[in-house]
């Protein structure tokens, strides 16, 4: 008779999290198998992305996402319906949308 394990569902990942990376082309055994965590990962090159939420009606939103580039936009409002704006890129971590009418919502850049 077979014998059945059963394990606990693991959450979501966590930044604290290790990932094993293998180089099954290296020929040095010291890089063939690498750990490391979500968070160090961050910076290699994986994207990163922001939500902004403006909570009050406004003409225009500045957004300061530190985000290191040019980002694109998203836009919908508190109904979740996409909203057009004109967005100037102030530089690299900071945009500013602007709308013909205020309304409130969120931002989605990445």
């Amino acid at each position: 008779m077979a014998i059945i394990h059963t394990y606990p569902r693991k959450p979501l990942p966590t930044k604290e999290d290790l990932i094993l990376i293998s180089d099954d082309s290296s020929n040095n055994p010291k890089f063939k198998t690498k750990s490391a965590t979500l968070e160090s990962l961050a910076d290699i090159g994986l994207d990163k992305n922001f939500v902004f939420t403006q909570p009050v009606p406004a003409l225009q939103w500045t957004v300061n996402h530190n985000l290191n580039k040019y980002c694109s936009v998203t836009v919908v409002d508190s109904a979740r319906q996409i909203v057009v704006g004109d967005v100037t890129y102030t530089n690299k971590d900071t945009v500013v949308i602007t709308f013909t009418a205020a309304f409130s919502g969120q931002a989605y850049l990445n």
